[in-house]
């Protein structure tokens, strides 16, 4: 690549489906990008509408080799606009933030917005304080206080680290999140992982069908908002989704919590919704691009075009309706899922009753005429086969080496 050649947008992690998305938004729009990758292989290097593909270090494993890699970038090619992907990303060029924005902008919320994200029991706490649902907590301080927890929360018992693993300044473990279904398990985990006496937060385990809310927003107020439900997940993660009306609950938790933050920019808010009791949990916000961005853009709203518009040129959104019903699709999640379900883990459906003929006619199903992918496009097909092409190179791997596709301490679900 020409060290002449200017770009307008810098878009980081392009070995993620959100990078995907939002390329190929802003190359339908006409705006000239690069994207970063850690691997010559990575996903959005596929793509026919990514002409300018940079293999870039890993802001996981070498963050700050990865930040002056950025820096460079933007410099020789006069990059007026950053977009960061997943949180290492954001959280490698916010640590050395106002270095970076000395020469360009950074499409993020500023630190003290994002430091009130990232870090959950702050987090939970200001959610708390202004009213809204959240899962039962008990802040533990040592072993002898475990009868008290289970009174107070009864089992299964959620333990989900505080914060990011790639921030320095919160507590790290390694699991995403455990679920103990006794106090043996409790107390087996709590040895395990927490022998220096810092616990991880531990909650109350709350059922329901997750919910999340799309949002742009613009120093604390909402200009942009859809909510989509997962109809099947993966690891939480939801690998079918469908467009669904503003819940005004959830709304009006949303736009309290941005208020609070004076939130600027992208983000996505998480709630569980038990059909049952009628109950909305709130669980997080997630300051960055949601994996399911493509769903959106299929839905009828550009949310990666609208925050270039937005941080490149101050220019605030006029969204049309949104498409209800639309539903998008992560194949290769959804296989995993399935396979993983007739294997013997957890249905992918949410924990409804799902007998495997069902399963597997329902993934099938995910094909459908009226179900968009987010990897495959018409006019650019190549990345949904690599991206299937990866899972089988991993499957391989996890074989070769005895391993499963999930960890099962990490990833570990409760029955109902």
């Amino acid at each position: 690549m020409n060290a002449e050649t200017k770009f307008d947008v810098l878009l980081t992690d392009g070995n993620r489906r959100p990078s995907l998305a939002i390329a190929r938004s802003l190359a339908r729009r006409g705006v000239s990008f690069a994207v970063l990758g850690e691997q010559p292989d990575s996903l959005a290097f596929s793509s026919r509408l990514v002409k300018h593909a940079i293999v870039s270090p890993s802001p996981v494993n070498e963050p700050d080799a990865f930040f002056e890699f950025v820096l460079s970038v933007v410099r020789t090619h006069d990059i007026k606009l950053v977009i960061p992907v997943l949180e290492e990303s954001l959280l490698a060029l916010d640590r050395r933030r106002n270095e970076l924005e000395a020469c360009t902008r950074l499409a993020a919320a500023g630190s003290d917005s994002l430091r009130q994200v990232l870090d959950k029991r702050i987090n939970l706490e200001l959610a708390r304080q202004l009213g809204i649902d959240c899962p039962r907590q008990f802040e533990l301080e040592n072993m002898q206080q475990i009868p008290d927890m289970v009174a107070a929360l009864g089992f299964p018992i959620v333990l989900k680290p505080p914060g990011s693993p790639h921030d320095p300044r919160t507590v790290t473990f390694p699991f995403k999140v455990l679920y103990a279904q006794f106090e043996m398990q409790l107390r087996e985990y709590l040895e395990r992982y927490c022998g220096d006496g810092v616990f991880p937060i531990l909650q109350e385990c709350v059922f329901g069908e997750p919910h999340n809310l799309c949002c742009l927003v613009s120093r604390g107020e909402v200009l942009a908002m859809h909510e989509y439900r997962s109809l099947r997940t993966l690891k939480g993660q939801g690998v079918l989704r469908e467009v669904v009306e503003i819940t005004p609950a959830v709304a009006d938790g949303a736009r309290k919590m941005f208020r609070a933050l004076k939130w600027d920019g992208i983000a996505q808010y998480c709630v569980l919704v038990d059909r049952v009791s009628t109950r909305t949990c709130y669980m997080e916000i997630n300051g960055r691009f949601w994996s399911s961005v493509a769903g959106s853009v299929h839905a009828g709203w550009d949310f990666p075009y609208w925050v270039f518009r937005y941080f490149r040129h101050g220019e605030r959104p006029d969204p049309g309706p949104v498409r209800l019903g639309s539903r998008s699709c992560w194949h290769r999640g959804d296989l995993v899922a399935l396979f993983n379900y007739l294997a013997g883990g957890e249905s992918p459906a949410q924990g409804r009753p799902t007998g495997k003929l069902a399963a597997i006619l329902g993934y099938l199903r995910g094909f459908g005429p009226s179900v968009h992918a987010d990897a495959f496009a018409i006019d650019d097909p190549l990345p949904e086969f690599v991206d299937h092409w990866q899972l089988l190179k991993k499957g391989a791997r996890a074989l070769l080496s005895r391993d499963s596709l999930n960890d099962p301490v990490r990833f570990s679900k409760p029955g109902r």
